[in-house]
């Protein structure tokens, strides 16, 4: 996938990033990975160290290029007011230029539901024992509901408590640097546009609550951080204003 440039954006198309037939040709090696980890657990260790850095490479270069598509196509569209309008679609031509809140509103409907098929996925084809959702599988949806949205409320055992640890590990390595893009898009659309986190407070919100599984709980980070992020940025935006009109409402009197 990774030498296949139609798997990616480029100039003046958005591609949405999609994974489905590369899923369905790594459960060919399901089995094969169950019956590895029942004859040494250890053997298991390099396999997803190795699953994840592919991954990594993959998931960083689909968010690098989809983020730098994003600002390229949508610099000269400063909005001066907040678009309260549901996600934009993921999948269209990056010629129409968008308000810098639909340009990360792109990013997150695109991203936010792969990042959690792909924790779900990893838990399931790596053979982690943690409680998983049944959505492990489907395709990302463009809705802030997630594929996570419906996990399970089995308490976990011992075992699966000490996979999921390990679980978090392996998406930390997985999923790591792809949230300097978010920041990217964050800080970019704030530059043009400081009303514009207005609605990207919201939208961020919105798949936070949506998040319901442990497996994706990195994603869940992300999304805290993300929203942190534009918290602070708004603040400091807003203290400056406030020296400003008040200097206006003296002047007045």
């Amino acid at each position: 996938m990774l030498n296949d440039k139609d798997n990616f954006t480029q100039k003046g198309l958005l591609q949405r990033p999609d994974h489905a037939d590369m899923r369905y040709k790594c459960r060919t090696y399901a089995r094969l990975l169950q019956f590895i980890k029942s004859l040494d657990k250890s053997c298991m260790i390099p396999l997803r160290k190795a699953y994840c850095h592919s991954l990594n490479l993959l998931i960083r270069r689909e968010a690098r290029e989809y983020s730098n598509e994003l600002r390229n196509s949508s610099k000269a569209s400063k909005s001066s007011t907040p678009s309260f309008e549901g996600p934009a679609g993921a999948n269209q031509p990056a010629g129409i230029a968008d308000s810098p809140a639909e340009a990360y509103s792109k990013m997150i409907t695109a991203f936010i539901p792969l990042l959690v098929d792909e924790s779900l996925f990893l838990a399931h084809f790596m053979c982690f024992e943690v409680p998983t959702s049944d959505g492990s599988d489907s395709d990302e949806d463009s809705t802030p509901k997630t594929s996570g949205s419906s996990g399970s409320s089995a308490k976990p055992s011992n075992n699966s408590s000490a996979d999921l640890g390990v679980l978090n590990e392996c998406l930390q390595e997985m999923l790591d640097g792809i949230q300097e893009d978010f920041y990217a898009i964050v800080d970019w659309a704030f530059k043009l546009d400081p009303l514009s986190c207005i609605p990207m407070h919201g939208i961020t919100d919105r798949y936070i609550a949506g998040q319901k599984t442990e497996v994706a709980g990195y994603v869940s980070v992300l999304l805290d951080d993300l929203e942190s992020r534009i918290t602070i940025l708004f603040s400091r935006h807003s203290s400056l204003m406030m020296p400003v009109s008040r200097s206006k409402s003296m002047s007045v009197m």
